[in-house]
């Protein structure tokens, strides 16, 4: 299959000049229409496996993409894993590509060979032994799977018995991971994963819509996060216009926020201007005295540096990428600044789904390129090349005609 440049409503070349207009904010109409949360209140839950659930490390099989050294990928071929007590098997047919699998790509992997991706959709193959006795079907946790369900995978991999898990933080689990990252990612035909961390989608959500659910599931656990330490005037920059910032923007912007996207790079600000965000090119905006929260997505140090300059007095920062600078204690002491770390959207993917499904959020505007499972090597290629100017690339393990369903078809 030859990659294909997937061209969307919006913006075309010549392409205007950006401002910093003033931020916008989603209407009033949309907020009374959002799902009813739970505790922090966002949405639907997903329930995550507790106390006494175990399973092996997911194993990939069929066609598997593996990062064997930087900028080297190898796609071979691996016996389909049979899943275990508490496991599906997924069979994988779309992976998106996340500048964490591009970061790995470039060298900052921790370990090789490894099989990246993390943000994927498949159908569930089988399941093992206690597989439905694991997953729970009461009222505010996700439904059952079955064999032939349309799922995504919540990337968080935890063990269910250390202090954190029993603490309701699994994404700090000390004895977890992270599919693509510490654990066997999903770039393969074929993976095995527990069954609590499947999440059936909903069928107004496509396939490659489906393998953009991450920045959501984020901005949502962002939100949770956020609670007390939210500013008065909810005013959010959000830095780094990727995939990740842009959709994390929308969902903020769905919640009452009134958001600018600041990105260097001006077909990143045309996207992120098209999902109805305001955009700056850095150190375009001057901030006020007011406090304000500022997430940072974009892992580099200009996008921590900036985060320094835009952060007033008693401002609230969220770091989402992770970057090769940091803040200081002393600055954050002086401004009485509020610092979270926001690590994966762990247990938010039925409401990111939600969000899709119902419009509020789209996905689908990030996606610019789509590969064949077997191009990986091309795709990571156009991925790092700023003269392809690649959005979101995705691998297609099957293609399938339901992704035409939000106009994914050139």
């Amino acid at each position: 299959m030859a990659p294909r440049r997937v061209r969307r409503a919006g913006p075309q070349r010549p392409r205007p000049r950006v401002r910093a207009p003033r931020a916008r904010r989603v209407p009033a109409v949309a907020l009374h229409q959002l799902p009813e949360r739970r505790s922090a209140g966002h949405g639907p839950r997903q329930r995550l496996p507790g106390a006494g659930v175990s399973a092996a490390a997911p194993r990939a099989g069929g066609r598997v993409v593996e990062l064997v050294a930087e900028r080297s990928l190898d796609v071979v071929e691996r016996e389909v894993p049979e899943p275990g007590p508490g496991e599906a098997r997924v069979r994988i047919r779309a992976v998106g590509i996340c500048g964490t699998d591009v970061h790995g790509y470039l060298g900052r992997s921790d370990r090789l060979p490894m099989t990246l991706g993390h943000d994927a959709v498949g159908i569930v193959d089988a399941l093992g032994a206690d597989a439905d006795a694991e997953h729970g079907t009461a009222d505010d946790v996700t439904p059952a799977v079955t064999v032939g369900d349309r799922v995504t995978i919540d990337p968080t991999v935890r063990c269910g018995v250390c202090g954190s898990c029993r603490a309701g933080l699994p994404q700090v689990c000390s004895g977890g991971g992270y599919l693509g990252m510490t654990a066997t990612g999903t770039m393969a035909d074929y993976l095995t994963v527990p069954v609590g961390n499947l999440v059936p989608v909903a069928d107004g959500v496509s396939d490659v819509a489906a393998t953009v659910l991450e920045p959501i599931a984020v901005a949502l656990h962002l939100l949770d996060r956020v609670g007390a330490f939210s500013p008065p005037a909810r005013i959010a920059h959000v830095i780094g216009g990727g995939p990740l910032g842009v959709l994390l923007g929308q969902t903020l912007g769905v919640f009452g926020w009134a958001v600018t996207v600041h990105e260097p790079q001006a077909y990143r600000r045309i996207v992120a201007a098209s999902a109805g965000l305001s955009v700056a090119e850095p150190g375009q905006v001057t901030p006020d005295s007011a406090p304000v929260l500022i997430v940072e997505t974009s892992a580099t140090a200009p996008g921590v540096q900036l985060a320094r300059t835009l952060a007033t007095p008693g401002s609230t920062i969220g770091l989402v990428g992770r970057a090769p600078a940091d803040f200081t204690s002393a600055e954050i002491l002086l401004k009485e600044l509020s610092v979270l770390g926001v690590r994966a959207g762990v247990g938010q993917y039925p409401a990111a789904i939600d969000l899709v499904a119902r419009g509020l959020v789209t996905p689908l505007i990030t996606v610019s390129h789509e590969f064949a499972l077997d191009a990986a090597s091309e795709a990571f290629a156009a991925v790092t090349d700023p003269a392809r100017e690649v959005m979101r690339a995705v691998l297609l393990a099957e293609p399938t005609p339901e992704r035409s369903t939000e106009g994914n078809t050139p």
